[in-house]
Order: C-alpha cells, then sequence, then structure tokens
C-alpha cells in the first residue's frame, strides 16, 4: 500500500521538476529577448545636443532645447525652403550612444578662392549615430556617410539651399548628459541649417 502511494508522489515531484525547469527556461528566454529588443531600441535613439541650432519658421536660430510644440521651423524640399509644425520633443537624460561628428564644406570649393577659403569655416553636425540626414543619394544614418556624401545647407542670408559634401565623419565624438530631438508635420528639420530627417 505505501509504494502504491509513494510512487506517484514521486512521479509529482519529478513533473514539478521538470515544470519548473520548463519555466525557468522560458523565463531566460523571455529575459534575453527583452535584453535584444531593449538594445535594439537603444540603438534607434535619434537625437542632438542641447545646443545644436534649428532654424525657425522665420529664419531666426534657437538651441533645440528651447524648440517648443506647435512652432513653426524651417525645412527644405526639392531645393527650397518651406516651414513645417513641430508635432513632439523628445529629451533623452543620459542618453547612452556617444555623437558622431560630421564635418562638411561647400561642394563649390574649387570656385573660392585660396585667398578667401580659410575664411570659410567646416561646419559640423552632430547627431547619434543612428539619426538621418537627406542626402543626394536619398536619406542615411550619420554612421553611414561617406566623403561621397552631399548633404543640403540652407544659407540664411540667400534664403537659398546649397550642397555641401563630407569631409570628415569622426564616430564616438562625444557623449552629453541631455539630448533632443523634433518630430515635424514634414518629416525633416534644419539643425545647424543643414537638412535632418526625423522619420
Amino acid at each position: 500500500m505505501r509504494k502504491a502511494i509513494i510512487i506517484p508522489f514521486l512521479s509529482l515531484l519529478s513533473f514539478a521538476a521538470i515544470a519548473q525547469t520548463k519555466n525557468g527556461e522560458t523565463a531566460t528566454l523571455k529575459t534575453e529577448v527583452a535584453q535584444k529588443v531593449s538594445a535594439k531600441e537603444k540603438k534607434q535613439d535619434r537625437y542632438f545636443c542641447a545646443n545644436a541650432t534649428v532654424t525657425m519658421a522665420d529664419g531666426t536660430v534657437k538651441p533645440i532645447r528651447e524648440v517648443k510644440v506647435g512652432e513653426k521651423v524651417k525645412t527644405c524640399r526639392k531645393g527650397k525652403s518651406r516651414e513645417t509644425k513641430v508635432k513632439a520633443v523628445e529629451v533623452y537624460d543620459n542618453p547612452n550612444a556617444a555623437l558622431t561628428a560630421v564635418y562638411l564644406r561647400p561642394v563649390n570649393e574649387s570656385s573660392v578662392s585660396k585667398e578667401s577659403w580659410p575664411l570659410v569655416p567646416a561646419l559640423l553636425l552632430e547627431a547619434t549615430p543612428q539619426h538621418q540626414v537627406q542626402t543626394k543619394k536619398g536619406n542615411k544614418t550619420m554612421k553611414q556617410l561617406s566623403k561621397n556624401d552631399v548633404l543640403y545647407h540652407y544659407e540664411p542670408s540667400t534664403g537659398k539651399v546649397s550642397s555641401w559634401k563630407v569631409g570628415i565623419v569622426q564616430a564616438n565624438a562625444r557623449k552629453v548628459e541631455i539630448a533632443y530631438n523634433l518630430t515635424t508635420e514634414d518629416g525633416s528639420y534644419l539643425v545647424e541649417n543643414v537638412l535632418v530627417s526625423n522619420n
């Protein structure tokens, strides 16, 4: 009689142990998947430093940290400037990704005299590696840029859009404590007068 009771009891213990092991494996698997998704999401972070300037609709500039939802900013399409409204402002506290620095020069630098060329400074654009900018070959992330790429730059003095080429791309240029990004109705806006995408 005792043997008949003990055997089913041991079977139940074995089954419980197997179930716990399976549940433990499932929990571990779920944790691993969550970590991978989390890491992927972090890689998709797109932002600029707090002092990066945004060109407003009236042609003035202000630090991205001061731009508010509902304000109108300037963007470009088909070589012409236009306005778009800010739908959202994203704030990143202690962001993980370091900024990538891209230095740009005017495409037509050969037409600039050697005497005046040193007076034309390189333009610095900093953003996360995953942030997209609009190039002549379509949207590219900052980390995909090379010296063959040409970006669009708005000239406040003339109101025209000019082409600037990538000179240097410096990965992991620096980290910041707080960063910002905008979402606009048009899907783009100007940072340091360079056309960037928020899609």
